[in-house]
């Protein structure tokens, strides 16, 4: 069934189902997915019957002599239970956290030239709404949502705010001239498996995402909670109580597009290196379990005990017999074998995911090797890494421009709409490395003047990605007062000559 039948269907529940049923990929398991992702939750942790408490011994076994009946009879042995060590590691947390710091540590390019006013101040409004919605922040969860839940969706919607656009306008106003000021900002919110919310996404034949819907729990000011689900399409906005089977109000977002960005992955990204894990945090465990055990040696007697001398301090077992002895029962193991099979686990969990251990250890002695191309050079693999991450995240982000874009031109036409449909704006992971600004100033400075590169990439090259046209203006300024300084040196110099000629 297409989108439009599903949605004229009378019976809620048969529409409901059905929009379920559209989604094409299994919907991620978040129990299990939050239970890797917690160390709380790690099994070491709570499965008593794979990692049972410790049963000790506290009274052995008895025989009892009853006069009265003249039998024996045995009082069983009476035992305690210690708890054993439980150690566990936020090892997918880690991982997970460096690749994220990598792939939107530094924020992603955005690479646009304005062909004209109207662009320029679609151009700053864009970069106004990154601003107010905090987008290099939201990149990072987006980014760590998508590695460690499967799947995580962005929802952008309307709001009144006029004091948004009170400082953006004053500048658009004086600059280029705008007439009328939007009084609509716009806003987004995550929502993904471990904020509660289970993602329907509707693909059409072609692949293309035509539909959303969000299943989630909503708790009523009485403390109650209802089920809710909604559909979000290109046009409208659907909403339902699944606890009572009723229709809610439904809305017109007001945009051009879809407002919704989505990305999904077949599997959390950690899932590969679990047994790593699994076995690391059973090492660690038993292992503290016995330094536990024979941190206090036991005395060995061997021997008739005759008495003792000394005082408390230097106080003596007299031992007599032949062949009396006493020594301390010590434990010989030797953990080089522990400590081997640990180290081996835990530089195959980071290698395999292609993950640095940034560490003081590991980067000691390193000192200012680690930057620039030698940094790169380093962290080649995560890198690599980062670029197939932008198979998803690039194109999530490039998405969002887009939709940005053509909603800016909605929700203010008189002033967005011509350039909306106009302007041309490219946005590119760009993975996190050490730049040295000396460095990068020389190299863009090297590659200007020599012809390679032109000055607005120099200009972006050098981290000004945020100021592109601004500098630009600056520079030329500067080059006219020097050009200017110049012609009037070269002036006097003229002018001395001819004097001394005459």
């Amino acid at each position: 069934m297409t989108l439009e039948e599903i949605l004229k269907l009378p019976d809620i529940g048969q529409k409901i189902s059905y929009l379920k049923k559209s989604r094409k990929t299994e919907i991620p398991d978040h129990c299990k997915l939050w239970d890797d992702w917690n160390p709380k939750r790690h099994e070491i942790m709570v499965d008593k019957k794979k990692y049972p408490d410790r049963k000790v011994l506290e009274k052995e076994a008895e025989k009892h002599y009853d006069e009265k009946t003249g039998k024996t009879y045995e009082i069983e042995a009476k035992y305690k239970t210690e708890p054993v060590n439980r150690i566990s590691i936020p090892l997918e947390q880690d991982i997970v956290n460096i690749q994220t710091a990598f792939t939107v540590g530094t924020e992603p390019s955005m690479d646009c030239t304005p062909t004209d006013d109207g662009e320029k101040k679609l151009l700053d409004a864009v970069k106004a709404v990154f601003k107010s919605n905090k987008i290099k922040y939201q990149n990072k969860k987006i980014v760590r949502s998508w590695l460690s839940e499967q799947e995580v969706a962005e929802y952008w919607y309307v709001a009144d705010d006029d004091s948004f656009w009170a400082k953006f306008w004053k500048k658009v106003n004086t600059t280029f001239g705008g007439k009328v000021k939007p009084t609509k900002k716009l806003k987004s919110v995550l929502w993904s498996p471990f904020r509660g919310d289970t993602l329907y996404p509707f693909f059409n034949d072609e692949g293309d995402l035509v539909a959303f819907s969000r299943e989630y729990k909503k708790k009523l000011m009485d403390d109650s909670e209802i089920t809710c689900f909604m559909t979000i399409t290109e046009k409208m906005v659907y909403q339902w109580d699944l606890s009572k089977l009723e229709e809610r109000p439904s809305f017109a977002h007001g945009f051009g597009k879809l407002p919704i960005l989505y990305a999904y992955r077949p599997e959390a990204y950690c899932e590969k290196i679990k047994p790593f894990r699994v076995r690391l945090e059973k090492l660690l465990s038993n292992y503290a379990d016995c330094i536990d055990y024979h941190f206090f040696p036991l005395l060995k007697l061997i021997g008739d005990v005759e008495g003792f001398m000394g005082k408390v301090k230097d106080r003596m077992v007299k031992l007599t017999g032949e062949g009396a002895d006493a020594q301390y029962l010590t434990w010989n193991q030797v953990p080089t074998t522990i400590e081997l099979e640990m180290n081996t686990l835990f530089d195959k969990a980071y290698s395999m995911t292609n993950t640095p251990q940034i560490s003081f250890d590991k980067l000691s002695g390193s000192g200012n090797v680690l930057s620039g191309v030698a940094f790169d050079y380093v962290f080649l693999s995560t890198h690599l890494q980062v670029s197939n991450h932008a198979e998803v995240i690039g194109e999530f982000l490039q998405r969002r421009v887009n939709f940005i874009v053509s909603a800016l031109g909605s929700i203010n036409p008189s002033e967005f709409s011509k350039a909306s449909q106009s302007i041309d704006i490219e946005t590119e992971v760009v993975p996190y490395r050490l730049d040295n600004l000396d460095d990068k100033v020389t190299t863009a400075a090297k590659a200007v003047s020599g012809g390679v590169w032109s000055q607005r990439h120099g200009v972006m090259f050098a981290g000004n990605q945020d100021r592109i046209e601004e500098e630009l203006a600056e520079i030329k300024e500067e080059q006219a007062e020097k050009n200017e300084e110049i012609l009037k040196r070269e002036q006097v110099k003229q002018k001395n000559f001819e004097d001394n000629t005459k």
